[in-house]
């Protein structure tokens, strides 16, 4: 069975992670860019309200085609305890996805809040089954924990 991990980085700590994890899970993976290129001021002036409003950025790949996988996996880190307006916009952008098995992950420097909590919901929103959810921090990343745990996550999800 086929999975692909698709998330947003601002700093670098959700792709080390989604990468490790694909890594360990044969998982494709895609990134995606939010066009607004926040500067780490920006994120937290207007990036992080538009996070609590719900918002969607504007992305690229502005369409993401998952019609030939079994399980995708949505990354995102966490601004005011919710998902990035990235990650909301790669739930939307999402082509052929439903139906499909799903994991919700965030990365953070602190508490995680409401974020995959919200992430899965719009997941489920767009008709996929979220077998799981997982969370990071920032200090675990860097030390290199977590990429297993979320490959076995994937990876038995998806069967492979």
């Amino acid at each position: 069975m086929r999975a692909c991990i698709v998330y947003y980085s601002a700093t670098g700590n959700t792709r080390a992670l989604a990468e490790a994890a694909a890594g360990l899970s044969g998982a494709d993976i895609v990134e995606v860019r939010d066009e607004e290129d926040y500067s780490k001021v920006m994120m937290y002036l207007k990036g992080a309200p538009r996070a609590r409003r719900g918002e969607a950025a504007r992305i690229e790949p502005a369409a993401i085609d998952v019609g030939g996988y079994d399980l995708v996996a949505v990354g995102t880190p966490v601004w005011a305890f919710r998902p990035t307006p990235a990650a909301n916009a790669i739930v939307a952008a999402l082509q052929n996805c439903e139906g499909k098995q799903a994991v919700a992950f965030a990365t953070s420097g602190g508490a995680p809040g409401d974020t995959v909590g919200v992430l899965k919901a719009r997941m489920e929103e767009r008709g996929m089954k979220v077998v799981g959810t997982f969370h990071a921090s920032d200090k675990e990343v860097k030390r290199g924990e977590g990429a297993d745990a979320l490959a076995r996550l994937i990876s038995s999800a998806s069967g492979a």
